[in-house]
């Protein structure tokens, strides 16, 4: 299912991201992979944010902070990504964020639409053991 998105996302953005930011199509590419991989990257690892915080960022529902607070890490790692492996300037990858970001959230939110099995489907590794983990968690005295 990621693999749709990342289809979509790169028919709706890299046009835009050669015409409007002035990349090439190999940064074009690598800033669309550098996106899922960075969402892949902090929602598959889970840390420091509940289950019920990422659900709602992909959902249709308003952000809750810690929700802003998972995008917020998920547009630094795709930053860093942008000008480690991809190569584009500070400024380049600000408006390559800028633009990607919110229109990859948006497809994630259509796909997952806060269900976590839809959830785990899309950024692989186990999601549901590690929402078992952190509600297990809330259990022990």
């Amino acid at each position: 299912m990621l693999d749709q998105i990342i289809q979509q996302l790169k028919g709706q953005v890299g046009p835009e991201l050669i015409s409007k930011i002035g990349l090439n199509q190999q940064q074009a590419d690598g800033s669309i992979s550098a996106a899922a991989d960075s969402v892949k990257q902090v929602v598959g690892g889970a840390d420091g944010f509940g289950m019920d915080d990422v659900l709602n960022l992909f959902s249709g529902a308003k952000n809750s902070g810690a929700a802003d607070g998972i995008l917020k890490q998920v547009g630094q790692v795709f930053s860093q990504k942008l000008t480690g492996q991809v190569g584009l300037n500070g400024q380049q990858a600000g408006s390559v964020v800028d633009l990607v970001l919110p229109v990859l959230t948006k497809l994630l939110s259509d796909k997952v639409g806060g269900n976590a099995s839809n959830l785990q489907g899309l950024v692989g590794g186990d999601i549901a053991e590690k929402a078992k983990g952190l509600l297990g968690g809330l259990f022990k005295k």
